[in-house]
């Protein structure tokens, strides 16, 4: 093969190479933050309800159409809640949380209409201890 065609190869390698490790690295960041972000929504329910004992985090969707990330969480294994964000940073992006009132089974702690608006109360909730409660992540690190 010609010396120019054996560069054109190497640089082409060298490309993919450097394409590959950027998504991984990519991913990693992506994985550390939905993790993050799982525990933080799990401290906001252990604040705002009642008699929470399990979490259970079902995984993670982005919608293109809106821009928004979201996940399902089952609480107690009979409460399920939909929440939504505009980013993984933190609980400060949430931009939706759903659930069907006849099934959700959980109580408020307070009135959670008088409450202040989560992003509001991100440091109050970031201090809740999940010590007693099970927290099922959808997000495994390290594998």
């Amino acid at each position: 093969m010609k010396k120019w065609v054996k560069a054109i190869l190497l640089v082409i390698f060298v490309i993919g190479v450097l394409v590959g490790i950027g998504m991984k690295k990519e991913t990693l960041i992506e994985k550390q933050q939905k993790r993050e972000l799982e525990t933080s929504i799990a401290k906001l329910l252990v604040h705002d309800y009642e008699n929470v004992k399990e979490i259970e985090f079902k995984g993670w969707g982005y919608s293109r159409e809106t821009g928004t990330w979201g996940t399902t969480v089952i609480v107690n294994a009979n409460s399920q809640i939909n929440l939504s964000f505009s980013g993984l940073s933190t609980l400060k992006e949430i931009y939706s949380i759903r659930y069907n009132p006849s099934t959700f089974k959980l109580k408020e702690k307070v009135n959670i209409e008088r409450l202040e608006p989560i992003k509001d109360r991100v440091t109050e909730i970031e201090s809740v201890s999940l010590d007693d409660i099970e927290v099922k992540h959808s997000i495994k690190l390290g594998e």
